[in-house]
């Protein structure tokens, strides 16, 4: 599950029958600590164009802030002058990144600001574009009706040589239900249908290589960065208890049956998913999660 501060989830008209978006930053800081190793791990394989002007980063949809120290680090290991600008449209979100301000050596190379990363990008022209643009867990059918439109935007708003990264935490194709597989792909189709994700086509969430390539980037790659952990890790925990666990449980409750599950297995995920019961995963000393997370990269061309 993804909320990004780009623009919030659109609930379905059942308010009771869509995502659950009332801990959004909860989410954020949960989400971002979790994710962390991973980010840091995807921004240290970007590589700038060599130039001699400053280098400019576009860090679009900040969200808590997690990648700003990598970004900063990323200004720094480009020996040249610099700045990451860091933006969001909601306001929550840019508070929660302004306690990554903290470090002097962050907060020396960014700028955090409230805005819509389309503004941002469709204005960039007017400087000469971005080197870095990074994108975490944004751009998806949830918050935009039209992902690959909002891509060739950012590409648009690169320099020549610049790389536009999209990274994802993948959340569709983690382990998060280890042993129970069947029950898992069940519950993952009721998650999707509460978010009213298209399961295949040109929006479908998977397709953010397409979009760059349709976007006329070139050089498009994908590199994973899986973070795996025991239940009991601290960061992991929090991950499952306070996000997925509580996610899949709303999603059984409201689109359960629509994703084919019987009663059987609605009362087994229930079972599984409530914390008071005996069958709790959570007190499973052997549980664990796998999130496969992906970066995405594509690179304008130079001419």
């Amino acid at each position: 599950m993804t909320l990004d501060g780009t623009n919030q989830p659109r609930p379905s008209a059942d308010s009771d029958a869509g995502p659950d978006t009332s801990r959004y930053v909860e989410y954020l800081l949960t989400n971002r600590n979790f994710a962390a190793p991973a980010v840091a791990a995807a921004i240290d394989t970007i590589r700038p164009v060599a130039s001699d002007r400053p280098l400019r980063v576009l860090d679009a949809g900040t969200g808590a802030g997690g990648a700003l120290p990598g970004l900063a680090d990323l200004v720094r290991r480009a020996g040249r002058a610099g700045a990451v600008r860091a933006v969001d449209v909601d306001a929550r979100a840019v508070e929660v990144a302004r306690a990554q301000l903290s470090d002097p050596q962050v907060a020396d190379l960014v700028e955090l600001e409230v805005g819509d990363l389309r503004v941002v990008a469709a204005n960039a022209a007017e400087t000469g574009g971005f080197d870095v643009i990074w994108a975490s867990d944004v751009v998806w059918p949830a918050t935009f009706d039209d992902p690959a439109a909002v891509v060739r935007t950012m590409a648009g708003a690169l320099a020549p040589g610049g790389v536009l990264a999209l990274f994802t935490t993948n959340y569709y194709q983690s382990m998060l239900l280890p042993g129970h597989t069947r029950l898992e792909r069940l519950v993952r189709t009721a998650s999707e249908l509460t978010w009213g994700l298209p399961d295949d086509g040109p929006h479908q969430y998977e397709r953010l290589g397409a979009w760059l390539r349709s976007a006329g980037l070139a050089e498009v790659a994908v590199q994973v960065f899986p973070v795996t952990a025991p239940a009991t890790e601290p960061a992991a925990r929090a991950f499952l208890e306070q996000i997925v666990w509580p996610e899949m449980r709303h999603a059984v409750a409201s689109h359960g049956r629509a994703a084919g599950m019987t009663d059987a297995d609605i009362a087994r995920a229930e079972r599984l998913l409530d914390p008071v019961a005996p069958t709790w995963i959570g007190a499973d000393p052997d549980n664990f999660v796998v999130q496969p997370t992906l970066l995405w990269t594509g690179r304008a061309r130079l001419h």
